[in-house]
């Protein structure tokens, strides 16, 4: 009988993320595919309400937390009981600036293989450059392009089959959430965080707003350290308007009802990926006050940059309401851009795609990382002891440099490569 391959996971959070559910969903795809995995992650990151704890148990994916190290030694020394424990074959690092336990740790000397996924917008430049690296847009997949250890372009994956409008009743949530099942929905589910999230939630509310109309609602699924500020911006909407304008359910563990009532979805990244797999038109937001209908001609090159943008803009909300204004005046309209952005999901990151090219990049792994592509990375190592004390296991926060793109300057794309599907034919 042929020995199952097992993967030690590691995640920089265990709240609830785009990265971690992705993780989550792809440790469980990979069991039919002959690999089993146990996820780790830092106790300190447990807040109140949900987690992807509540995800992975109700998928049957096996997660331990620990207490957070203080130094990369004692980090590598307990990744690598773990390791032991587990009869790991290859560690898989989810993150750009916590691979440094693993590398000193289960994978020294190249005893096993090291994987990195790093799903932000752009790639730390003192990150390994050895082992293979998985990103999740285009633009990255083409600048790294050199990399010696390669760069694999596997997109957020959505499950089809469970985010589909079919499979899910709605009529519980719309319940809870004190919604009536005959107001137009706009809804957006995103980590209320003031890193990145928050003013996009909050150009959302404003852009809800100057919507002359009294039939929308704004539904915004998730938690955080800006969600009391959310939640009194919404309050003085709210009020303003009066009426219940905006409606914040606080985090969900399955926000899949959310994206089953919604009759336009607004997001960035993972989030306005799932909003497609449910079949509602899609407005992508930016970091910045950007956003954008997603729809034809620029449909591709939205996806090339994982759904999102940097571009600032003087009035986000005023933008908003302008991308919402036609969609919520035309049902046709909206039915199309569902059809639309379905099979576009479809087409290009479907869990099991996904899953198939991540088995094979592992199977791949297995047979090129050794002790040779291990000494590679040494001299970023002691570039970075000689930076910060010895052995220091403070995380490492991607720049804001110039890896990141605007979708209304983007990069020359090649023929071909900017709606690249994640399938068996696709070269990453």
């Amino acid at each position: 009988m042929t020995r199952r391959r097992r993967a030690l996971v590691q995640l920089n959070s265990l709240g609830l993320g785009g990265t971690q559910l992705n993780a989550v969903q792809l440790a469980e795809a990979l069991v039919p595919r002959g690999w089993d995995s146990l996820l780790v992650g830092p106790r300190d990151t447990l807040g109140e309400g949900p987690t992807i704890l509540d995800v992975a148990a109700e998928r049957g994916v096996p997660v331990e937390v620990h207490d957070r190290p203080e130094t990369v030694v004692s980090g590598a020394r307990a990744l690598g009981r773990t390791a032991r424990r587990w009869g790991a074959d290859l560690v898989h690092v989810y993150g750009s600036w916590a691979e440094r336990p693993a590398y000193w740790g289960p994978c020294l000397l190249g005893r096993r293989p090291l994987v990195l996924t790093v799903y932000e917008m752009e790639v730390d430049p003192r990150t390994h450059r050895w082992c293979p690296l998985v990103v999740g847009t285009g633009y990255l997949r083409d600048d790294l392009r050199d990399r010696p250890g390669g760069a694999v372009l596997l997109s957020p994956p959505v499950d089809l089959v469970r985010d589909d409008r079919a499979a899910v009743d709605a009529a519980p949530f719309l319940a809870s959430a004190g919604l009536t099942g005959d107001e137009l929905r706009v809804v957006v589910v995103s980590r209320l965080d003031e890193d990145m999230k928050a003013l996009s939630v909050e150009t959302a509310i404003r852009g809800v707003a100057r919507l002359d109309r009294d039939d929308v609602v704004l539904v915004v699924v998730g938690g955080g350290d800006a969600e009391p500020r959310l939640r009194a911006l919404a309050d003085a909407t709210n009020d303003a308007l009066g009426r219940r304008a905006v409606v914040l359910t606080g985090a969900l563990a399955d926000p899949r009802p959310a994206y089953a009532c919604a009759d336009v979805v607004l997001g960035m990244g993972g989030s306005a990926a799932r909003g497609l797999a449910f079949g509602a038109p899609l407005v992508v937001l930016g970091e910045f006050g950007w956003s954008r209908t997603f729809d034809l001609p620029d449909a591709d090159l939205l996806f090339r940059n994982s759904f999102w943008s940097d571009e600032r803009v003087d009035d986000g909300a005023g933008l908003l309401a302008t991308q919402l204004a036609p969609l919520l005046d035309d049902a046709d309209r909206r039915a199309r851009l569902g059809r639309f952005g379905r099979e576009f999901a479809e087409r290009g990151y479907g869990l099991e795609a996904v899953a198939d090219r991540l088995a094979d990049l592992y199977a791949g792994a297995a047979g090129r990382y050794g002790a040779r592509r291990w000494a590679g990375d040494l001299p970023l190592e002691w570039a970075a002891l000689r930076k910060r004390p010895p052995f220091d296991s403070a995380p490492r926060h991607p720049s804001t440099g110039d890896g990141r793109r605007a979708i209304s300057a983007p990069a020359p794309v090649p023929a071909g490569a900017a709606a690249e599907p994640v399938g068996p034919r696709s070269t990453g």
